[in-house]
């Protein structure tokens, strides 16, 4: 079983930093309010608003893990109409945050220059959201599932499964923030906050657009 989730954690690991909604909207909370100025212990708003998305995400996580589980991630997979009213919502949510970072100036100032970071409980509601809302989450953890149990998978085996998945989007996302916070990173991007919003907002009205466009 220890092979098995060795295995398990780095299939994961490598499909959670493929680029996708998630790590984009942990790059835009990371970078809200950030500048060359700012305190380098991490300490600011949007430090705690990354975090708080990391949580918001891993929820969502669990619930898409407790539908393989349970099995109820067949029967969305085997419903079109569920399928498709899932996508088409995360989309639209996908184009509603992307719109957001080209309208919240707010978001891209520094708290001490009259400005105001994200906040941790919006961070984490768009963490929960765009996780909770992309079927793809649950199609991942279901196709993985299928080559890992079988009818006679003990339920203790399963949520042991589940449980490394979850705590693999924790504390990978919690490590991939907490390097966006290093000096350097601060440094690097720290006066170009307001551009990498918008690159972040372009990618994410990509994403959500694709979704209308192709399916």
């Amino acid at each position: 079983m220890l092979e098995t989730i060795l295995t398990l954690f780095t299939v994961c690991f490598f499909a959670r930093m493929s680029p996708g909604p998630d790590m984009m909207l942990l790059i835009k909370h990371s970078t809200a309010g950030s500048s060359s100025y700012a305190p380098e212990d991490g300490s600011t708003g949007s430090c705690r608003a990354a975090y708080a998305c990391v949580l918001g995400v891993c929820v969502g996580l669990c619930f898409h893990v407790m539908l393989s589980v349970l099995g109820l991630a067949i029967i969305i997979k085997s419903n079109p109409m569920v399928f498709a009213a899932l996508r088409y919502a995360g989309a639209i949510y996908l184009l509603y945050v992307g719109w957001r970072c080209f309208t919240d100036r707010d978001s891209v100032r520094l708290e001490g220059q009259g400005g105001v970071c994200t906040s941790a409980r919006q961070g984490f509601r768009e963490g929960l959201l765009c996780n909770l809302l992309n079927p793809k989450v649950t199609m991942f953890i279901l196709s993985v599932f299928m080559q890992l149990v079988t009818p006679e998978t003990a339920l203790s085996e399963r949520l042991a499964y589940g449980a490394v998945i979850v705590l693999e989007g924790l504390f990978g996302w919690a490590a991939f923030v907490y390097f966006l916070h290093t000096p350097f990173m601060k440094r690097l991007y720290g006066n170009h906050a307001g551009a990498i919003n918008k690159v972040t907002g372009v990618v994410l009205f990509a994403l959500g657009g694709a979704i209308f466009i192709w399916g």
